[in-house]
């Protein structure tokens, strides 16, 4: 529930909850005294005084045209009674002594000085709470005494005490409904306020391990989801750079040392030259070679940091366009096939009829191609001249991907290195031989290559011994158009 519809509510119980429960109150209260219903009260109070009204006008018609009625104890005993059913009564002297008192107001107030009352003549007296209007009648009797008497009446059905007393009561309600409604509405939106201010203050001082947990729906709900999502963020962040920190060091480590041994070979020989250790044609020639292979190592270890750096800061653009994977693997693997066959590698190509159409950059494929290529010649030029050598390429369809595999007949790769080989700087040959182990760069940056785009590669052991490559790449979907010449185009 938003904080603004709680808001809404609240306002509206604040308003109508203290009616309720006030209107149960008076409910209560008439079902104690007697009344089943509301309109009972008011219907009681109208006939009261109606019937007042007729008892009162018969009982001046009696004192102007028969006064002999009064002297009856029948019919005074009877007028009381019919009185008292309305709350009214008549108190009766003759000759200033008092002769009739009601028996209903005996019983309201037993030690009223009810003579005391016509010697003050008040307009209002009050019993057990109730006001009584009083009208002070002379008239005389037959026999020539003097009589006098006062008609009490009760003219408010509520006690007067009762109201100020309703309407503390009514303030009651009202303030206690507010104070309820006030606390849980606060409580609902404070709570989760104050667990944002403490989530918040973590964030600060860095603490991003404790989940923002809030227990609540609405705006307060939503902020709650954006500070977990902002708090992940920042930790995914804060994680990363730290992983390209350790990276960084590890990358200079490695490049020192990669590039320190080609240069100590190179000032080696060149020293070895300077000192005339080679004095001779044939060894200054075979130290110049040696320099000369050593700078080339350097330049393609440059060459290829150069260009993993780039991937992995996503600096590299693809010019992605849709081509046929058969054809292209089949002119590329034709053009490799020389040089392999120069180092003693058979290779063979197979594909399915037809075409596979992907989405890739030519250039970068073919580079991740030619570093598969060369891990694969060199581990398999550890093998014996004799032994067999070849490398097998396959493409074919795989759900709504195309599957590359590059197998050969070398060494194959040990388990435990399986899971670590496309990791930068990593070799499986520990010695970190440049000569058999490479840079430990080429199939790091096959991987980049690779995911950027929107691929997976893995390796594993072939079943006939030997290491398979394989990678996965999207199927671009031909799509036709119709231009002037009505001509097909294949488009990504």
């Amino acid at each position: 529930m938003s904080i603004r519809v709680k808001l809404y509510m609240s306002y509206l119980a604040m308003v109508f909850l203290p009616m309720v429960l006030i209107l149960g109150f008076v409910v209560f209260v008439l079902y104690a005294g007697g009344m089943q219903d509301l309109r009972e009260y008011f219907r009681v109070e109208k006939e009261e005084k109606t019937n007042q009204s007729l008892i009162y006008g018969e009982l001046k018609y009696v004192l102007e045209n028969d006064t002999d009625k009064l002297s009856s104890p029948a019919y005074t005993d009877k007028l009381q009674r019919r009185l008292a059913d309305q709350w009214a009564g008549l108190i009766m002297t003759k000759d200033g002594i008092v002769t009739e008192v009601p028996v209903f107001l005996k019983e309201l107030s037993p030690h009223e000085d009810w003579q005391g009352l016509f010697d003050k003549s008040p307009d209002t007296v009050s019993f057990k709470a109730f006001k009584f209007q009083i009208n002070d009648i002379a008239f005389r009797y037959p026999d020539g005494h003097n009589g006098q008497m006062l008609l009490l009446r009760r003219y408010d059905v509520v006690p007067p005490l009762w109201r100020p007393i309703g309407t503390l009561i009514f303030i009651a309600f009202i303030g206690l409904s507010s104070l309820i409604l006030t606390y849980y509405v606060s409580r609902s939106i404070i709570r989760p306020i104050h667990a944002l201010k403490t989530a918040a203050l973590q964030i600060k001082d860095g603490d991003l391990s404790q989940k923002v947990v809030v227990k609540s729906k609405g705006e307060v709900g939503q902020l709650a989801a954006a500070f977990e999502a902002m708090r992940i963020q920042l930790k995914q962040s804060i994680d990363q750079s730290l992983q390209y920190e350790e990276n960084r060091k590890q990358l200079l480590s490695h490049i020192s040392h990669d590039l320190k041994t080609p240069i100590s070979a190179i000032k080696g020989y060149v020293e070895g030259i300077m000192d005339g250790i080679a004095n001779t044609d044939e060894k200054r020639q075979r130290y110049m070679e040696t320099i000369y292979h050593k700078a080339n190592d350097m330049d393609q270890l440059i060459d290829e940091l150069f260009l993993f750096s780039k991937l992995d800061l996503h600096k590299v653009a693809f010019d992605f366009k849709t081509i046929d994977s058969v054809k292209y693997l089949g002119h590329y693997l034709e053009e490799q096939r020389f040089d392999l066959e120069k180092s003693g590698v058979q290779l063979s190509f197979q594909a399915p009829a037809g075409q596979l159409l992907i989405a890739a950059d030519p250039d970068k494929l073919g580079r991740v191609l030619t570093n598969i290529l060369n891990n694969c010649e060199k581990y398999m030029g550890q093998l014996p001249e004799s032994a067999d050598k070849r490398v097998t390429v396959s493409v074919r369809e795989k759900g709504s991907d195309v599957l590359v595999a590059v197998e050969d007949t070398g060494p194959g790769i040990e388990k435990e290195d399986l899971p670590y080989i496309f990791d930068r700087f990593y070799r499986a040959e520990q010695s970190r031989n440049s000569e058999t182990g490479g840079s430990g760069l080429g199939l790091a940056i096959v991987k980049q290559i690779i995911e950027g785009h929107g691929g997976t590669v893995w390796a594993e052991n072939a079943e006939g011994g030997g290491a398979r490559f394989c990678f996965l790449l999207p199927r671009a979907e031909p799509v036709r158009t119709v231009v002037i010449e009505h001509e097909e185009h294949t488009n990504h």
